[in-house]
């Protein structure tokens, strides 16, 4: 009965540390996975609402272009307009994207997690730390989960 029971206990623990490793995370940030050269599209959408949609190109891992293809806060955040404050913060949002052309993405893209440190382009009321540089990460890693939009 002893041996029985110690048996059981001993055959639990090996289940249990087996159950445990086949099931510890090999999580790996999209952006530091390798992926094919080509266009990607991402969006970051919040409350039923597209706030940021990017396009860049990947080219042996580093971003040859990127743009926005929506950028919206509010009935005034349009990326078209001409209204001040906001077209400046618009130029904030495009100089924080654009410090990743050139680049490597897996080495830069945790950058723009410091805006202030990235945008030059002040503006009254508003500084580089003012844009949502998580919606841009989102956006961008969403382009990379989903995979080439195009190839070039």
């Amino acid at each position: 009965m002893k041996y029985r029971l110690l048996g059981s206990i001993f055959l639990l623990v090996i289940m249990m540390v087996t159950l445990l490793a086949g099931c510890r995370s090999q999580f790996v940030r999209p952006e530091q996975r390798t992926y094919e050269d080509g266009t990607y599209r991402g969006v970051y959408i919040e409350k039923d609402a597209v706030q940021v949609q990017i396009q860049f190109t990947l080219k042996e891992g580093t971003v040859t272009a990127a743009s926005f293809r929506h950028l919206w806060q509010d009935e005034h955040y349009r990326l078209k307009t001409d209204k001040e404050p906001y077209r400046s913060v618009i130029q904030q949002y495009q100089e924080a994207l654009d410090h990743l052309v050139g680049k490597k993405l897996a080495e830069h893209l945790a950058d723009l997690y410091r805006p202030g440190d990235i945008v030059t382009t002040r503006v009254d009321g508003y500084s580089g730390a003012t844009i949502r540089a998580n919606k841009m990460i989102s956006a961008i890693r969403d382009g990379l989960n989903r995979g080439v939009y195009s190839y070039n």
